[in-house]
């Protein structure tokens, strides 16, 4: 329960406002679970915790849990007494240079230290894979219409694959199988809602935004 609570309690840090004004240029949208727009199981009218912003509701986690501060410094220790140090992984470029700053300030607001762990996409994907990271963002996109496809990150099946959280529940386990040999209609529709809601409770992964791409191309440009 601690660790999930950290992780909860990191979601709530995350001002996700400010991500999509400053490090998306407005050309995002707050996300509230796995499901992509366009795609079956993703409701507009659903909300969650996911894209919720409040330091005072993560602090208050983090108190309730145990991760105060103990020595003095200023940063809170784990439950147990010893250092606490969010350690993230990215990559050498601006964009996520940028990404870095504005996380850290978040994290920096609620007492949780943290470190930048850098090195190419290539490598912090093979590290993910063999389950050596502890932070790291990225993204993804849709490749079919169906939204099932999104929520196998949380397979158990799929760890070290889809599923870099390495993230194991067998209410989530049973819903998704159950949800692969059914049709479309409002009984696959309610697994999708029953999966959002242990998505947000706790919280493997924490979807900040969906994107919004904008392409522009002249008229007479053609074969692209």
């Amino acid at each position: 329960p601690d660790k999930v609570a950290l992780r909860r309690a990191i979601g709530l840090a995350t001002d996700i406002d400010k991500l999509i004004r400053i490090g998306y240029r407005g050309q995002a949208i707050p996300a509230q679970a796995p499901a992509n727009p366009h795609t079956t199981g993703y409701d507009p009218r659903f909300k969650s915790e996911m894209s919720d912003y409040s330091p005072a509701r993560a602090k208050a986690l983090l108190d309730l849990y145990g991760y105060v501060d103990r020595d003095g410094d200023g940063w809170r220790e784990r439950p147990e007494g010893q250092p606490l140090v969010l350690d993230r992984a990215s990559q050498p470029d601006q964009v996520n240079r940028l990404f870095e700053a504005l996380w850290k300030k978040d994290m920096e607001a609620v007492g949780l230290r943290t470190r930048s762990s850098i090195a190419k996409w290539p490598e912090q994907l093979k590290s993910a894979r063999a389950g050596k990271l502890q932070v790291w963002a990225l993204g993804g996109t849709s490749a079919q219409p169906d939204g099932q496809g999104a929520l196998a990150r949380y397979d158990s099946t799929q760890w070290g694959g889809q599923n870099l959280a390495f993230f194991k529940n067998a209410e989530f386990d049973a819903l998704y199988q159950r949800m692969s040999v059914i049709p479309d209609g409002p009984e696959r529709e309610a697994l999708f809602h029953q999966i959002k809601l242990i998505a947000a409770a706790y919280l493997p992964y924490k979807f900040n935004v969906h994107r919004i791409s904008t392409d522009l191309w002249h008229p007479w440009v053609d074969g692209v």
